[in-house]
Formats: structure tokens, C-alpha cells, sequence
């Protein structure tokens, strides 16, 4: 089995908003939802400026994270450099559900 590893990206975005780009952004958020959904995208962030954007990813090797970021609609308007994270701590915002 296939250690799991957790990869942080950075995306620098470039683009310049136009219909084309806006006419991606609904696809772009129903592929992040799906990577949530799947246990794939751990978190996801846009910085106020929207000119940088990160992730981190959870994946069974580096190039299923490429593959990954490649399929993503919004990534042919950004450049984006990642890095392996021996780890990753975060708070869930969602309380968790009780049975009593």
C-alpha cells in the first residue's frame, strides 16, 4: 500500500478576468467540492488580492497530485509550485455529530 502524502500548493494567478475565465469558475468549484468530497483537497484559500491561492492535497504519490492540479479548469491562468508537508494541522469549523 501506498504511503499517503500531503503536498501544499501554491497557485500565483495571472489571468486577466474575462468571460472565458469567469465561465470556468463554476467548474472549477464543483472539481474542488468533489476533491473535499474525496478526501483528496484537505484545504483551500484565496488571498484577498485573489492573486494567490493555495491547497493542500492529500495523495498517494506526487504524480497523482500533478495529475490532479492539471485537471483542475481554472490551472491554464496560474502557475503553481508545491511542496511535500511532513504535516498539516487544522481545526474543523463543522462540529461533529453526537448519537445521544
Amino acid at each position: 500500500m501506498a504511503e499517503v502524502k500531503q503536498y501544499m500548493v501554491e497557485f500565483d494567478v495571472y489571468y486577466q478576468i474575462d468571460s472565458e475565465f469567469e465561465s470556468k469558475i463554476p467548474s472549477q468549484r464543483n472539481e474542488i467540492s468533489r476533491l473535499f468530497e474525496n478526501g483528496k483537497l484537505l484545504s483551500y484559500s484565496l488571498s484577498k488580492e485573489r492573486t494567490k491561492l493555495w491547497g493542500v492535497f492529500l495523495v498517494n504519490s506526487e504524480s497523482e497530485l500533478i495529475s490532479i492540479i492539471e485537471k483542475l479548469p481554472l490551472t491554464p491562468y496560474m502557475d503553481y509550485d508545491y511542496n511535500e508537508l511532513l504535516f498539516h494541522n487544522g481545526l474543523s469549523l463543522i462540529p461533529s455529530m453526537s448519537l445521544n
